[in-house]
């Protein structure tokens, strides 16, 4: 060995030993929290793991070992997976209440999990708030941690806090809580909520982070690479309408990965828990429970435009009939001592278009208004009701100004639809000589049927035109305001004092079948009205099977409209006194020919 060889050597040598003393003397390392750790035999080897991880190439022990004190032994070496992910220093669960302008919610330490949410602009029929959390939920959640070898269960993991109260300013840009797990491997787990004021969204982030440089390099040689959070809500939704067996049919969970929207109504938890399960892989974008107006969204975040490579899942419990799902995506490196990282978007609130588009992942696509043929027209149909509203500040005159501008739009088919009636009408003499004429050879009756409307220029199909083209407004309508939150609590006089429910005036002290308990006024007066309607307009004949069905069709009507929105039954009672007005002032004013009418 040379001379200069030899200095080199001795140079290093000098550097390493100096550069340790150095780094302690300036930079002590903090005391480390202590840490409980399991008794084991060393001699036992029964629970050695089977395989170990060799490859030193792994990003995240390469990118962060140079954050942590590499080598610092523990106490007791971790030997299992199970060792290094076992929760220590966990205190009793506790209860953080966070109050918003928006809302309330209550997050128990244990799990992590939000157990209770109220809507502070949104009355319960009941009195108070609504609360969209039901009262009956599991006593975990469904948040975990995925190594490639282990899983964390951070579902029944009691979390640590400094904080048992917040308040969010309305002046404030955001306000956060921690909640932290120490891991007897020498790790950490923190999950993070943070709330802005003016809005519904709650960003969730998880991070696991490295406190422990020697147990925890142990540690991830045990687990494996840190590869998925998963988060989860398991807590289903609560009814918010006094008539509930009306919001069971809105009641599902939803999911979206890549352009696949998937449904899962709640009514199918009554026969078995398959029914409501799915499971998608792919580019997930968010899952949700829903009930008739409100909505718990979780949202995978694309803030780099990207697509996140993820697992969406739909479930239930049928004991509790709740619906539930779970959202899995991929852990990230983070600064400093951040192992792994994952973010999600928790939207908790109403279902109003404009709030979800404004999250560009198609949240408002999931809302439910119904048919999907019919969605354009229902959407524009909302959209004509909102831009009314902003110059008439009452739901109950925008709907019946809605029902006259659209009988008006109808009324030339109104029209020919009740000239032609009231010409079947006339022809009702030649039609009953034809019927006498003919009436051992239906084929030539047929033809000369025919040829007496070709005759007198009558089609018999279009009385049921007008009905024809308004069924879609109708149904639009309904579906629209069946599922649109701004008719919630909406008043119009008197007794109507919530568009989005029946119109009940009072209660009866006995349930009647089908109809229930509830007096509502509307369908009553809707009935009276169609059946005056059907005086009033000419039909082909004024008795037999048509006599019958006018008599019959109003008491169908009742049973049909009677639990219906009122807002809804106002609509169609508007637009049946309208038809009937307009059939009576068609048929005064048309020329007669032939029978006289009845």
């Amino acid at each position: 060995m040379d001379r200069r060889t030899f200095l080199a050597f001795g140079l290093i040598f000098v550097i390493l030993v100096g550069s340790q003393y150095v780094m302690k003397k300036f930079y002590p390392a903090p005391d480390p929290e202590p840490v409980e750790l399991v008794t084991t035999d060393p001699t036992d080897t029964t629970n050695e793991p089977t395989q170990e991880i060799t490859d030193t190439a792994d990003p995240i022990l390469d990118t962060n070992e140079q954050n942590w004190e590499i080598g610092t032994p523990a106490a007791e070496p971790v030997r299992t997976s199970q060792d290094a992910l076992r929760p220590v220093n966990e205190p009793a669960p506790q209860l953080v209440t966070v109050t918003t302008p928006l809302y309330r919610l209550t997050i128990d330490t244990k799990g992590g999990r939000i157990v209770d949410w109220e809507g502070l602009e949104f009355g319960y029929h009941a009195g108070g708030n609504v609360h969209l959390v039901p009262e009956d939920i599991p006593a975990f959640s469904e948040d975990a941690l995925l190594f490639r070898d282990a899983e964390l269960d951070l579902g029944t993991s009691v979390f640590r806090t400094d904080r048992h109260e917040m308040q969010v300013g309305a002046e404030e840009e955001a306000a956060s809580v921690e909640f932290f797990v120490s891991l007897a491997g020498g790790m950490e787990v923190r999950k993070t909520f943070t709330f802005t004021p003016d809005t519904y969204n709650i960003r969730l982030s998880y991070a696991l982070v490295a406190v422990d440089g020697g147990p925890t390099r142990r540690s991830l040689e045990l687990l494996g690479r840190p590869e998925d959070f998963r988060f989860g809500w398991n807590q289903g939704i609560a009814p918010t309408e006094r008539v509930q067996r009306l919001e069971e049919a809105s009641m599902r969970s939803l999911l979206r990965v890549g352009d696949e929207y998937v449904y899962k109504k709640r009514q199918g938890l009554k026969k078995n828990v398959e029914k409501v399960e799915e499971q998608m892989h792919g580019s997930v974008h968010f899952a949700a429970v829903q009930n008739r107006y409100f909505t718990v969204i979780g949202i995978v975040p694309q803030e780099q435009g990207e697509p996140v490579e993820g697992t969406a899942r739909l479930g239930g419990d049928q004991e509790l009939m709740a619906q539930s799902w779970t959202l899995t995506v991929p852990a990230r490196s983070g600064p400093g001592g951040e192992i792994a990282t994952a973010d999600l978007d928790l939207y908790i609130g109403p279902q109003k278009a404009e709030l979800l588009a404004a999250y560009d992942q198609g949240l408002e696509k999931g809302m439910d208004l119904g048919w999907k043929l019919f969605r354009p027209l229902a959407e524009a149909v909302l959209w004509l009701l909102a831009f009314m509203y902003r110059y008439i500040p009452n739901y109950g005159v925008i709907i019946i100004l809605f029902s006259v501008l659209t009988k008006l739009a109808f009324y030339p088919l109104t029209q020919t639809s009740t000239k032609s009636m009231k010409k079947m009408q006339e022809l009702q003499p030649k039609m009953k000589a034809l019927q006498e004429k003919y009436k051992n050879d239906k084929d030539k009756l047929n033809q000369a049927t025919m040829a007496l409307y070709k005759e007198e220029k009558v089609n018999p199909l279009s009385g049921c035109l007008p009905l024809l083209v308004q069924s879609p407004v109708f149904i639009a309508l309904y579906q629209g305001l069946s599922h649109t939150i701004d008719l919630r609590g909406q008043p119009f006089v008197l007794w109507m004092t919530d568009l989005s429910q029946p119109d009940a005036i009072t209660q009866l002290p006995f349930a009647l079948p089908v109809l229930g308990s509830d007096l509502n006024v509307l369908p009553i007066l809707m009935a009276i009205a169609m059946y005056f309607q059907t005086k009033m307009t000419p039909t082909s004949g004024a008795g037999g099977q048509m006599a019958a069905m006018n008599t019959m069709m109003p008491l169908i009507m009742v049973f049909i409209f009677y639990n219906m929105p009122s807002g809804l039954v106002l609509y169609w009672l508007v637009n049946t006194i309208m038809q009937g007005y307009q059939s009576w002032r068609i048929h005064q004013t048309a020329p007669s020919k032939g029978a006289q009418t009845t």
